[in-house]
Order: C-alpha cells, then structure tokens, then sequence
C-alpha cells in the first residue's frame, strides 16, 4: 500500500503539473488563433539559452562527478542513437520520420520531470547529479538533436552548419566559462536571464498543448512505437548495464538510469518544429511517452530503491 501511495504522490506531484500546463496550451490553441512555429522560435532564440546559460554559470558541480555523469549519460544516449538507427532502418526512404525516432531516442525528460522525481525519490543530495545529466542533455539536444532534425530535409553539410545557429550552443559556452572563472554575474544582467530562463519550461509545455489542438491525430503508429519502446523500455537496460560496467557509484548511477529512463523531453517540438519535422509524429511520441511513463518509472524506482537497500 505505501508504494502505491509513493507512486500516486509521484504522479501527482510530477506529471500531473505537466498535464494542465499543456492542457492550458490546448485550450489557447483551441479558443485562439496562435502561431505555434513563431512562438517555438521565441522559445528557441531566447527562452531555452538563457535557461542553459544560468544553470551552468550558476550550478555548482564537482568537477570529477561531472566528468564520470556526463561520461556514462554520453554513452548511454549514443548507444540509443546507434539502437534507433540500426532498429529504423527499413525507413530509410522516410528521412524525416526517422530522424523524429532518433531525435526522440536522444532526448530524455531530465528537466521538468527529471529533476522533481529524483528530488522526490533519491532526496535533494542526488539533485546536482539530476542537474548535471539535464544540463548534458540540454547541451546534446542543441548539438546532436540539431544534427539530426535537421538530417530529415538537408544535407550533411548543411545539418552541421545548422548547428552552428543554434543559440543555446553559445549560452553553454558563455555559462562553463562564467561557472570555472568563479566570474559574479552583474545583478542586472543575473535577474533578467534569470526570468527568461523560468519561461523556458512552462513555455515548452505551452507548446506542447498548442500542437496537440492543432492536431491529436496519431500518424506513423510505428514509428510512434518504436520511440516509445527504445525511450521507455530500452534506455534503463541500457544505462543499467553501463553504470554496472563502468563501476559507477551507486548514488550517482542511480540518478543517471532514471534520468535516462525519462519519456521524450518537450524540447524536441522546438527543435522539430524549428527543422520542419513531422510535428504530429513528435506530438504523438511526446504524449505517448508522458502518459505511459508513470507505468515503467514506477517499475523502475521499485528497482533502484532495492537495489540501495
């Protein structure tokens, strides 16, 4: 009975907050009419680099856990990239619709609801390890997630280059920089990056809900399964075996399976929708993904918290 009052109190504290900000999304986007790829490109251009520039110039990290996190969370996310490849292969014709598999195998939740859950399940010492795997992510999402959306239409060329115009790349840079010279950011400049940072989010998942009232018809089933199945079932296999290997501590390799375990993050219509993926595919796999990720994450915090005992 505690666990299952445990996993109902994750839910609602987690995923429940997740659902009524995106509900509100689908209710403007129903009532009004909203440019959703316009409101994506503020997001984009100013709300996500200034999330990722105040996290890292402010978080305060280890540098030896950042370097043995970021390491294994690396792997872990590169195997499911090279999985996604190997498992979409008869797909090769549909560029785009494989690109939206293997950004989504790329692209784990770590932040609004990474970081609640392991706060809630792992307590707030394993939370700076939980920052460190979302900032990695947040930096691979805006590097490799770039790189591959933009696959679905351009060149390779052209899809590195597409890289170059990304500008949470830049904040990632400028925010490392700041963090390791011990630089104090100016009170002006800290409080407004700061308030468009706390946009980011809540703007993602108003995004999320705007593209739902567009269209909640499931295309590419499949290839929806797929991402399903290597995000929800695969990656704690994966990140299990890896920090097992590895010989990663426990208390840092826990919060690296279950951020890796994470459904699709809501960052991916950004980057979807800014390359011109199928947004309904990504809609599709961001939803499935959400709604369905309380059944295994419950399935794996039993797991993990066995595995401390």
């Amino acid at each position: 009975m505690d666990i299952l009052t445990d996993l109902f109190s994750i839910f609602i504290n987690s995923i429940a907050p997740i659902l009524v900000i995106a509900g509100v999304g689908f209710l403007v986007g129903r009532l009004f009419s909203v440019d959703a790829r316009s409101f994506g490109r503020v997001i984009f251009n100013a709300f996500s680099p200034a999330l990722v520039f105040y996290s890292l110039a402010t978080t305060p990290v280890d540098r030896e856990e950042l370097v043995q996190l970021s390491v294994v969370m690396l792997l872990v996310l590169l195997t499911l990239l090279f999985l996604a490849y190997l498992s979409t292969w008869q797909y090769h014709d549909n560029r785009v619709g494989r690109a939206g598999v293997l950004l989504s195998a790329i692209c784990p939740n770590t932040g609004n609801l990474g970081l609640p859950l392991v706060s809630f399940v792992f307590g707030e010492t394993a939370l700076a390890y939980a920052v460190i795997a979302y900032i990695l992510v947040t930096i691979l999402i805006n590097s490799v997630g770039v790189f591959v959306a933009s696959s679905g239409h351009s060149s390779l060329g052209r899809a590195l280059r597409n890289i170059l115009r990304v500008p949470a790349i830049y904040a990632a840079v400028a925010g490392l920089l700041i963090n390791t010279t011990g630089i104090t950011l100016p009170l002006p400049i800290a409080r407004s990056v700061s308030l468009l940072g706390q946009a980011a989010i809540p703007s993602m998942l108003i995004l999320l809900g705007l593209e739902l009232a567009r269209s909640m018809k499931l295309v590419h089933p499949r290839l929806i399964g797929l991402s399903v199945g290597l995000r929800l079932l695969v990656a704690p296999i994966v990140a299990a075996f890896l920090v097992t290997l590895l010989g990663v501590r426990w208390e840092v390799g826990r919060v690296i399976i279950l951020q890796a375990s994470m459904p699709v993050a809501v960052v991916t219509l950004i980057v979807a929708n800014e390359f011109k993926l199928n947004m309904q595919q990504q809609v599709g796999t961001v939803l499935t993904t959400t709604l369905l990720s309380p059944l295994t994450l419950s399935v794996l915090i039993l797991l993990l918290q066995r595995g401390s005992g």
